[in-house]
C-alpha cells in the first residue's frame, strides 16, 4: 500500500474512533437525561435508536478496518497539517451533528409541519440532513438544508451547514462564500466559526483561521465543539508563533 493509502486509512480510522467515542458518550448522557426527566419517552426512544444504530455501524466499520489494516489504526502521520485537517473535517461534522440531534427535543418547532409536498418539519429535515452528512451523502444533505432555507431563510443551522457540506463535497469557492454569508448573518452561531477556521487553515490563511477560533471561543461553545477544534487551535497557534519568530529573526538580521 502506498504512503498516501496508509494516511487515508489512518485518517478514516481516527475519524471512526472519534465518532464511536462521541456516540457512546451520547448514549450515556441520554440515559441520564431520561432518568432525570429531561427527555420524554418518544424523544428518548427515537434518539436511543438513532445513536444505537449509528454506533453499531461505526463499530462494524472499525472492526472491518482493523482486520484489513497492515499498520496500527491509530498511527499518527507526520506529514504536515493535511492529515489533521482531513480528520478534523470528518469528525467535526460527525460530532457537531450528533450534538444537534441530541438537542432536537429542545428545539422542536411547535406546529412546524410544512404543508404541501414536503411533509417533514424543519427540525426533522435538519436532523435528517445531519445524518446524511455524517454518512458522507453531502449532496443529499445540501438539498435538505436548502429546502429548510426555502421555508425558513433565517435558519442559522441550515445556512452554516449548507456551506460546510459544500466544502466537504469539494465545492470550495461556493462553500466558503456560503459560510462567510452565514457568519455575516448569524455571527452568534458558534458552528460557522469552527467551519471557517478549518477552511481558512486548509487554504493557508492562518491568521484568519485564528480569528475565527477567537470568535468561536468568545461565544462559549459547547464542550464537544471546543474539544474537537483544540488540535486545530494548537496548530494555528504554533504556525502563528513560527511566523512571528521568523519575522523577528529577519528583523534582527
Amino acid at each position: 500500500m502506498s504512503e498516501r493509502g496508509l494516511d487515508v486509512d489512518v485518517e478514516r480510522m481516527t475519524a471512526l474512533e472519534l465518532q464511536r467515542d462521541f456516540l457512546l458518550r451520547s448514549l450515556e448522557d441520554l440515559e441520564a437525561e431520561y432518568a432525570a426527566g429531561d427527555v420524554d419517552e418518544a424523544d428518548y426512544q427515537a434518539l436511543k435508536d438513532d445513536y444505537t444504530a449509528r454506533a453499531a455501524a461505526v463499530l462494524r466499520a472499525l472492526e472491518a478496518g482493523r482486520a484489513a489494516a497492515s499498520a496500527p489504526p491509530r498511527r499518527r502521520t507526520t506529514r504536515g497539517g493535511r492529515a489533521l485537517l482531513a480528520v478534523v473535517g470528518v469528525a467535526l461534522f460527525a460530532v457537531v451533528a450528533g450534538v444537534l440531534v441530541a438537542q432536537a427535543s429542545g428545539r422542536r418547532d411547535p406546529g412546524g409541519v410544512i404543508t404541501g409536498d414536503v411533509a417533514q418539519s424543519v427540525t426533522e429535515r435538519l436532523n435528517q440532513a445531519n445524518r446524511l452528512g455524517a454518512q458522507g451523502d453531502y449532496a443529499g444533505a445540501v438539498e435538505l438544508y436548502e429546502s429548510v432555507l426555502a421555508d425558513d431563510p433565517g435558519n442559522a443551522e441550515a445556512a452554516a451547514y449548507r456551506g460546510w457540506m459544500l466544502t466537504l463535497a469539494g465545492e470550495q469557492a461556493a462553500g466558503l462564500e456560503a459560510l462567510l454569508a452565514a457568519a455575516t448573518e448569524h455571527p452568534d452561531y458558534p458552528d460557522v466559526h469552527a467551519f471557517l477556521a478549518v477552511v481558512f487553515y486548509r487554504s493557508g490563511l492562518v491568521p484568519e483561521a485564528g480569528r475565527e477560533l477567537e470568535r468561536l471561543e468568545a461565544l462559549d461553545p459547547p464542550a464537544a465543539l471546543r474539544e474537537l477544534v483544540a488540535p486545530l487551535a494548537e496548530r494555528i497557534q504554533a504556525a502563528l508563533q513560527s511566523t512571528t519568530t521568523t519575522a523577528e529573526a529577519g528583523a534582527e538580521g
